[in-house]
């Protein structure tokens, strides 16, 4: 880049902005992402300190406060058909859709790291091994896979965890491998195995950093696939164990008093639409900074 000096000659202009800037800059021109990653940040506030801003236990019944309705006898969104305050069921509930989502696509993603990075830079033999193992996992339709699994180990928050992730990585390792074989031919690559690079350092150092991008739009995509797989799994009865709460419980026990109390599956229903349309606009600004047509 070239700039005019006082004497009309020529300057070379050093554009120091960093990649990380440009890209930032093209996620909050997108202002639907930039707003609905601040409504995640504030979900994730209330999920996190639930203990602090609940006003009661979520899990103590109170059953001469059945079905009131909202704004009544001191609870916000009204109780549920054990008494339960049903604004301190939604916080809580809300952390642990949350924290299941984070959980299961972040272990899918370890996951989904180790075999794509292992099949696609070493090739070879690992690399049929590991893909027909995925092609294997392929075959079983996902969630019918999830539901198995969550049938079989039982409904604990860390079993529903294992199902979903379990199912969940086949695709990003695919993505993964396809960007090893790719950038592991470029010349910066070959220059520091000729340096004397070991195969971690060139992983950790070139490869990785530079696969980023593809890396982080998939898992923005991936955390409300997470949460629909976790309310999926509550609809059939193999969600977090009672008295515990969760969306997708709550969404599925309030759906049998719909008609005497309606504010107890619309108030689930509410929070988990937003939280996964906010989570699909953000990885669509994710998706438009990463973008390589705009570099």
């Amino acid at each position: 880049m070239t700039a005019r000096t006082d004497d009309g000659g020529a300057a070379l202009v050093i554009d120091r902005t960093s990649e990380w800037g440009r890209r930032w800059r093209r996620f909050r021109s997108n202002r639907l992402a930039l707003v609905s990653l601040g409504f995640l940040v504030l979900l994730a506030l209330l999920a996190l300190f639930a203990g602090v801003i609940a006003p009661y236990d979520p899990n103590t019944p109170d059953y001469s406060k059945s079905l009131t309705d909202p704004l009544t006898g001191g609870n916000l969104l009204g109780t549920d058909v054990l008494g339960r305050d049903t604004f301190s069921r939604l916080l809580y509930g809300l952390r642990t859709a949350l924290f299941i989502a984070l959980t299961a696509e972040l272990l899918a993603l370890a996951c989904a790291l180790v075999v794509g990075v292992a099949a696609g830079y070493f090739g070879g033999k690992i690399d049929q091994l590991l893909m027909a193992a995925t092609d294997v996992m392929y075959a079983f339709p996902t969630y019918l896979f999830a539901v198995i699994l969550a049938t079989v180990l039982g409904r604990s928050t860390w079993s529903i965890i294992l199902a979903i992730a379990v199912g969940s990585w086949l695709t990003q390792a695919r993505l993964i491998r396809a960007q090893m074989i790719k950038l592991k031919t470029f010349e910066y690559v070959e220059a520091g195995r000729s340096m004397g690079a070991g195969s971690m350092t060139l992983i950790v150092r070139y490869l990785l950093p530079n696969s980023l991008g593809p890396i982080l739009v998939t898992t923005s995509f991936g955390i409300p696939a997470a949460m629909l797989a976790e309310s999926g799994l509550a609809i059939l009865g193999l969600g977090v164990a009672p008295p515990n709460a969760s969306l997708g419980t709550m969404i599925t026990d309030g759906y049998t008093y719909v008609l005497v109390q309606p504010n107890l599956i619309f108030w689930p229903f509410f929070v988990f639409a937003c939280a996964m349309l906010a989570f699909t606009w953000v990885g669509d600004g994710v998706r438009d900074a990463f973008d390589p047509k705009d570099e």
